[in-house]
């Protein structure tokens, strides 16, 4: 067993590598009420190309497969829905499918051990038939139109497919209503077969060990009993490298602009700058993620001069919004706000964002900006959710989310200052969501 501490953050882990391969972290929540239980694949919507298990050639799987099986795995060979035996046992299920990792997680207050086995059952037995895949089809089909109704998912996929010309980001994580229906038991068992094997998995746990096994004495090494015993039950096959294809891309953006007129009353629009493939090493996603933050917040933020320009200006309806995205092989930033006046608010914000080709920020605005950041991510260590998905989250980017949260601290302007490379012409893109005119939904209103 590794144990490591992190004395700013006041958080310990326990980790175990077992002998089928998974990784198992205990981070021990003294005085916390609640357990949160993460089991997770390093699979996801990126990975559409690679080797099956037990092959030789690389396959093309149809998009959205790694969500579908997500849907899948809750179903259980007697017919019973994983779902419903946690809710027996008063604990919440739930599942996510990103496009790096799908996580099947519970949370509460009781019966931890036994939420433990049925997690780890249920996931480890998988069950397809070719009748529930059909009917599967059929709820993800009224999924994907439901997000075609969506402004706020047509202003993502729209900007991400104007970002990406190859890289799997310009595709929804669930597919398309075309590729769902070539999806199989054959390639689903495939895709389970390569990934959900327990040396590409994870099960992290947050909680207070001594409340979940009832006893103050060893029972964090309990804990980690429990779950070897329910491996050391199960027989897995050899461990092997999987191999992916994933065509990464550099940043210059697919197309440069980009819209579509929806249902809305005020149009909606979005910048996007898109980030270059780059090799990281240890922590640099996670680092650079934050070191962006804090630049989009300095620039962009409800403290920044923009910000009040822009209410000033008529440029945005309320708030400005930013987020950051970099996955250890690819990425992007984006600014996005209701506006009455789009084109201008587009422009604007292109414009500040090339500003940042040369970064002119005093030493007292740096400190400022990064520590809002810090502290935001310090209050978001009291929800022992946000702690295990994040750490899962970044453990797959080669990052440690308490590592990088302390290497923040030792961030400089200077080291700010090199994020200007990335800001560039050829890397931005825009798309919006306009309304209909009335011409247009009157013929709608018509046609029903």
């Amino acid at each position: 067993m590794k144990v490591k501490h992190y004395p700013l953050l006041n958080e310990t882990k326990y980790i175990k590598h077992l002998d089928n391969g998974l990784q198992v972290v205990i981070i021990p929540k003294p005085g916390f009420n609640k357990t949160f239980a993460v089991f997770a694949t390093h699979y996801g919507a990126l990975m559409n190309k690679f080797i099956p298990y037990g092959e030789k050639e690389y396959v093309e799987f149809p998009l959205g497969i790694a969500h579908f099986l997500e849907h899948k795995m809750f179903d259980m060979p007697d017919g019973k829905d994983a779902t419903e035996l946690f809710a027996e046992l008063g604990l919440d299920s739930n599942a996510a499918t990103s496009y790096n990792m799908t996580a099947y997680l519970f949370s509460g207050t009781k019966n931890i051990v036994e939420g433990l086995n049925l997690l780890l059952d249920f996931v480890q037995t998988p069950y397809f038939t070719e009748e529930s895949v059909l009917r599967e089809q059929g709820i993800i089909d009224q999924e994907l139109k439901m997000y075609l109704d969506n402004p706020s998912d047509n202003l993502q996929l729209g900007l991400m497919e104007n970002m990406f010309k190859h890289y799997p980001l310009r595709y929804d994580i669930g597919g398309t209503v075309e590729s769902i229906k070539k999806i199989n038991t054959e390639n689903l068992m495939k895709c389970y077969n390569t990934f959900y094997h327990p040396s590409n998995m994870y099960l992290v746990i947050v909680g207070d060990p001594d409340k979940i096994m009832n006893t103050k004495e060893d029972s964090i090494e309990k804990l980690f009993d429990v779950v070897k015993y329910n491996q050391a039950k199960k027989k897995f096959p050899k461990i092997l490298d999987i191999k992916k294809n994933i065509l990464v891309e550099d940043n210059n953006v697919y197309k440069t602009t980009g819209s579509k007129k929806m249902d809305i009353n005020i149009p909606r629009a979005a910048i996007g700058l898109k980030l270059p493939y780059e090799r990281y090493v240890k922590n640099e996603p996670m680092l650079l993620q934050l070191k962006l933050r804090i630049l989009l917040d300095a620039t962009f933020g409800f403290a920044s001069p923009a910000y009040q320009e822009m209410l000033d200006l008529e440029y945005i309806s309320g708030n400005v919004y930013f987020d950051v995205y970099v996955d250890g092989l690819c990425g992007y930033l984006k600014v996005y706000a209701n506006t009455n006046k789009p084109n201008d608010f587009i422009h604007y914000v292109k414009r500040k964002l090339l500003s940042l080709n040369k970064i002119i920020l005093t030493e007292e605005e740096f400190e400022r900006y990064k520590k809002a950041i810090l502290g935001n991510f310090l209050k978001s260590l009291n929800n022992i959710d946000y702690i295990a998905y994040s750490y899962l989250d970044y453990i797959i980017k080669d990052s440690d989310v308490f590592e990088a949260l302390e290497l923040i601290q030792d961030i400089t302007l200077e080291d700010l200052k090199k994020l200007e490379k990335y800001f560039v012409k050829n890397a931005l893109t825009d798309f919006t969501i306009l309304p209909k005119d009335e011409n247009e939904i009157l013929e709608k209103l018509s046609k029903k």
